[in-house]
């Protein structure tokens, strides 16, 4: 399969709806009672939201940016960073660093590993050296997005909280930043189907 142009962008750069609608929408074909976390009537709400998160305000103090995954002009994805996970123990051993997720018919297809590896490469610019991920055990799919972009196994971390089993096992990893972008890019010399 071949992709096209892909690069990721901050929100206010997206203000066509349609494109957002189109995301949305690929969920609820794979998921009928899919909730979307942004609707028509809550874009002004949601921008303003993902502003103040960048500032650690009404997120625990914990700073994020969030991303639109695009393909071309489509948005196959979404992820954030967050730069200080550290200081909210919850979040630093069962999220980390990095968010993303996939548009379900995009899946299964190279998209996770190479929207982790551009996060990865905007943590770099940001000065970061090591960043940290949690997946649930039970998701194959991220287990394998993290560790083809060189994620190093640390640790299970088991969440008590969790109600869900399937949910409750986590497995925690770290990045080498540098190494990871490192081994990607020889991984992918002459492949056609990654390009920014």
């Amino acid at each position: 399969m071949y992709m096209k142009n892909l690069y990721i962008v901050e929100d206010k750069k997206i203000t066509d709806f349609k494109k957002i609608e189109e995301y949305n929408e690929d969920f609820k074909r794979n998921n009928p009672s899919f909730k979307p976390f942004i609707t028509k009537d809550s874009f002004e709400t949601f921008l303003k939201e993902v502003e103040e998160k960048k500032q650690g305000i009404g997120n625990n103090g914990i700073k994020e940016i969030f991303y639109w995954f695009m393909e071309d002009d489509k948005i196959v994805g979404s992820g954030s960073i967050r730069l200080n996970p550290e200081i909210d123990e919850y979040t630093e051993k069962v999220c980390g660093h990095l968010f993303y997720q996939i548009i379900p018919s995009k899946r299964g297809k190279g998209y996770g590993t190479i929207l982790c590896h551009l996060l990865l490469e905007k943590m770099y610019e940001l000065g970061f050296k090591e960043a940290l991920i949690a997946c649930f055990n039970s998701n194959i799919g991220s287990r394998k997005i993290i560790e083809n972009n060189s994620g190093e196994f640390i640790e299970f971390y088991y969440d008590e909280n969790e109600e869900n089993p399937n949910w409750a096992k986590n497995r925690r990893y770290r990045f080498d930043i540098e190494k990871s972008l490192s081994d990607f890019k020889k991984k992918n010399i002459g492949n056609e189907k990654y390009r920014n």
